[in-house]
């Protein structure tokens, strides 16, 4: 049978490895329809937000119209797209849909959220059996769209916050109530949260994304996995490459994965089964550190798609008013560092690897600038 199980998916497995791979523009609020970023020759294509509340209003109702508009724009250049959906957000972010991305149908209906003051917005229980029910029947119309669409890369199901159960390293130092909030509500099963209840909805949910889609790749960014407890990346990200998803991690920065740790380990590991999408931590400077070194940080660690701030992508656009050529070459070397590095395998057999372990890849087409 798993004989079998591998020959049936093998030219599945083929189509996606001969996927292009590169930089992927980060289609915020505020930029998503700007069209110069489409004609910059250092991008694959561009990641848009799909909000739950914002495609169904109303129960059964599923208007795609925006976003069909903003992904035909792109492919209608050649371009490919990557969807993401958005579970649980912030209402400090632009998006309107950002306060309440669940539906206020599903609220109606009996599913479990908590109000969190700080960021304006609400936090659903995922574990709650009214929630699942909708998000799935949700996530089953997403499939009927999109599953097996030739310009969509991958479609990033992630459930909660990055795999954490809400945003709470800003919550919880804006709100210090809230953590206890959310720890003694019950969903209407009468459930509280658990770390061994969230790795469970965690994994089922994983599960049912791979049980509606069977064409198009998924995604699962990686975090914590928990709240305050035991880190449960591993166990989160082993489950999710083991049912064929994508995997990798927001907040990226040119210090990222310079040392060996835990995490960069595993990501070794899953290298040989599945792809990486990684997103940077914010705009270049500051914190993130500069665009290239960002683009190293995503080459050492193997990264196969990189989600890059639109100011960033617009910086390195000629033509743009803040136009910087050093923002180019950094793009220019991103695309050439992280492009095409997969080839297709063999029925049954894995990508081939580096002595040291480490995925081979296309070298650079612009040598490495030294760190200033």
């Amino acid at each position: 049978m798993k004989a079998l199980l591998t020959l049936l998916l093998a030219p599945l497995a083929a189509l996606h490895a001969a996927e292009p791979t590169g930089l992927l523009y980060f289609a915020s609020y505020r930029e998503r329809d700007n069209p110069a970023p489409i004609g910059n020759p250092h991008l694959v294509g561009a990641l848009f937000t799909i909000y739950w509340s914002d495609v169904e209003k109303r129960e059964g109702n599923f208007d795609w119209t925006q976003l069909d508009r903003r992904i035909k724009r792109w492919t209608g250049a050649g371009k490919k797209v990557a969807l993401r959906i958005m579970w649980s957000a912030s209402g400090n972010w632009p998006e309107p849909a950002a306060k309440h991305p669940t539906p206020q149908f599903v609220l109606n209906a009996g599913a479990v959220t908590i109000r969190s003051e700080s960021s304006k917005s609400e936090v659903p229980l995922f574990w709650d059996p009214v929630y699942r029910k909708h998000a799935n029947r949700f996530l089953a119309e997403v499939a009927r769209r999109f599953d097996g669409d030739p310009d969509v890369l991958f479609i990033d199901v992630t459930p909660g916050a990055e795999t954490n159960p809400y945003r709470f390293r800003r919550i919880n130092v804006a709100e210090p109530g809230f953590k206890a909030r959310f720890l003694n509500a019950t969903a209407s099963d009468g459930r509280r949260y658990s770390h061994e209840l969230w790795l469970r909805t965690v994994k089922q949910t994983i599960d049912d994304a791979s049980a509606a889609f069977k064409k198009t790749p998924l995604l699962v960014t990686l975090n914590a996995g928990s709240l305050d407890g035991p880190e449960q990346f591993r166990a989160i990200g082993g489950h999710a490459v083991s049912r064929g998803a994508y995997v990798g991690q927001n907040g990226l920065t040119g210090r990222s994965y310079n040392e060996d740790s835990p995490r960069k380990t595993a990501f070794m590991e899953w290298s040989t089964k599945t792809k990486f999408y990684f997103e940077m931590l914010d705009a270049s400077g500051g914190g993130t550190g500069s665009l290239l070194d960002v683009m190293k940080a995503a080459e050492r660690v193997g990264c196969d798609y990189l989600g890059v701030y639109a100011a960033d992508v617009l910086r390195g656009t000629k033509g743009q008013p803040d136009y910087d050529p050093q923002h180019e070459a950094a793009l220019a070397y991103g695309a050439g560092a992280l492009g095409n590095k997969h080839t297709a395998p063999a029925a049954g057999k894995p990508p081939k690897q580096a002595a040291e372990g480490k995925p081979q890849r296309v070298p650079p087409k612009h040598p490495p600038t030294p760190s200033k």
